[in-house]
């Protein structure tokens, strides 16, 4: 018996067994040994030596084919019990490991990178690995050699869900000086990349010009230029141009004119806008930052945990109080104390925060007051209790439950994220909202939203009032900043050419 058919009997054997005893090993050996028989039977048939010959690639084609005749069935369509194939088509971009958006000295030995990461990278790689500083020699541009540093990883601490991305900050710390001396330098770091994040890439980080070291330890030695900066949210969508007016006239009468704002740009500010708030930009009291490519790394609420960080490094020696909420929130310090009595009172902690009221936007005040065009002057109606979704105290509920809204110390500061501080957590103080909070109009920044459904005719005696709207009875009539919005009106008149 030759070699062939000793094997054919020992398959045949196999098969036998399997199906008396349904055994799966012995079905998983049929499978091995129906191959084992093909293969030898191929080999040592002898019609191959009368085969013409083949080209290599017709090789692997007839052999990849007669293995798949056994090894993976064909597809077909009358088992219903197949699963179906279906393809995979890519769209959008991959995760980056690291997307920078800013990077910024510190001081002699530091520089912060403010970015992004993808969330695979940050649970489970070291994204940035390194920092290397190299000067310009003697002010010229030859290069001196590198000084390398480990690169720290800052992730925030928030409460907000994640994305596909999620803020993530380098502290490049070296153990000597760098760039002291007027001469400038530039900043690399290195990055992994790769499918296995296995390699890695040197990227330029910062070029920083001469002189550039040596003015900012001008100004961490000197008092900050600016008193309160306020760093806004990213501004997107279809938005009220004339609320955001309206808004900026207020609070720089709070801050009585020593305020500058900074905001964010992803879309919401179209040369229309702009026009409308042109008298703060002409002014030198607004700056707008267009981050027009945002949305190619999506993360939460336009990666404005980005912008947050990236304003606080920003002012970190511009400003001796940096401010961080919203649009649709006005902040209120009820008299006779002032915000800036306030802020005096606090001036050595880390942080400040406040409580934030709902208003009702669904009630407007028909007649407005003073026959006021202005919106904000309109929401009469508040919620009794702050903001609290907690069963604790709701005038100091905090964070994210309480939706509170904070100012810090930027030079106190490394990492804020949306409803309070991340590093440092300490050292601040949370405000009862009976002593200064945000009225929260939720809503209303954009053009599409549905607003004062119902006109509520505050000149009614209170008991036809409550009889015709008994909604009301459910909020506390608040005209506090309406009043106030008038007085902010005089205030800036001559900014707006009001008069």
């Amino acid at each position: 018996m030759d070699k062939a058919s000793k094997v054919v009997g020992k398959v045949v054997l196999i098969i036998f067994l399997s199906c008396l005893f349904q055994w799966p090993f012995f079905y998983m050996l049929v499978k091995l040994s129906i191959f084992s028989c093909n293969a030898i039977s191929t080999l040592t048939s002898p019609s191959l030596a009368t085969k013409p010959e083949t080209s290599a690639d017709n090789k692997t084609e007839a052999s990849f084919s007669q293995q798949a005749d056994f090894l993976i069935p064909r597809e077909t369509t009358s088992d219903p019990l197949k699963p179906k194939q279906q393809a995979l088509h890519a769209h959008g971009y991959a995760n980056y490991p690291f997307v920078q958006f800013s990077a910024y000295r510190d001081s002699e030995r530091t520089f912060f990178l403010i970015g992004i990461t993808s969330v695979v990278a940050r649970d489970f790689d070291q994204p940035v690995q390194e920092c290397e500083w190299q000067s310009l020699k003697n002010g010229s541009q030859q290069l001196a050699p590198t000084v390398a540093a480990k690169a720290e990883l800052i992730y925030v601490t928030y409460d907000q869900f994640p994305r596909l991305y999620v803020i993530a900050m380098v502290n490049c710390t070296f153990e000597e000086e760098v760039g002291i001396g007027n001469e400038g330098g530039l900043l690399f770091i290195t990055v992994s990349v790769g499918p296995q994040r296995g390699g890695t890439e040197r990227k330029l980080a910062l070029e920083e010009k001469k002189g550039a070291a040596s003015d900012l330890m001008r100004k961490r030695n000197s008092p900050p230029s600016l008193r309160i900066a306020f760093c806004g949210p990213p501004i997107h969508g279809n938005i009220r141009a004339d609320w955001v007016l309206h808004w900026l006239v207020y609070h720089h009468y709070l801050w009585n004119g020593s305020a500058h704002f900074f905001f964010y740009n992803v879309g919401g500010l179209d040369d229309s806008h702009r026009r409308v708030l042109d008298p703060f930009l002409k002014g030198g009291y607004l700056t707008i930052i267009d981050a027009l490519d945002e949305k190619l790394f999506p993360s939460w609420y336009y990666n404005q945990l980005l912008f947050i960080n990236d304003c606080l490094h920003m002012t970190r020696y511009l400003s001796s109080w940096t401010f961080f909420y919203d649009l649709d929130e006005f902040l209120f310090v009820p008299p006779p104390r002032t915000l800036d009595q306030l802020l005096d009172e606090h001036k050595e902690k880390t942080f400040i925060t406040f409580g934030s009221i709902p208003s009702v936007t669904s009630l407007c005040a028909d007649p407005p007051v003073k026959a006021s065009h202005w919106l904000v002057q309109q929401f009469l109606w508040m919620q009794k209790l702050p903001h609290c979704i907690n069963d604790e105290d709701p005038w100091v509920c905090l964070r994210g439950p309480g939706a509170r809204k904070y100012a810090v110390n930027p030079r106190k500061m490394i990492a804020a994220a949306v409803h309070g501080t991340s590093w440092p957590s300490e050292g601040g103080i949370d405000l009862n909202a009976t002593i200064a909070r945000t009225y929260h109009y939720h809503g209303v920044l954009s053009a599409e939203a549905t607003l004062c459904q119902k006109k509520v005719n505050v000149s009614l005696p209170i008991d036809q009032l409550e009889k015709q709207f008994p909604e009301v009875q459910q909020y506390n009539t608040d005209p506090s900043i309406s009043e106030a919005v008038d007085e902010a009106k005089d205030f800036s008149a001559l900014l707006l050419k009001l008069l």
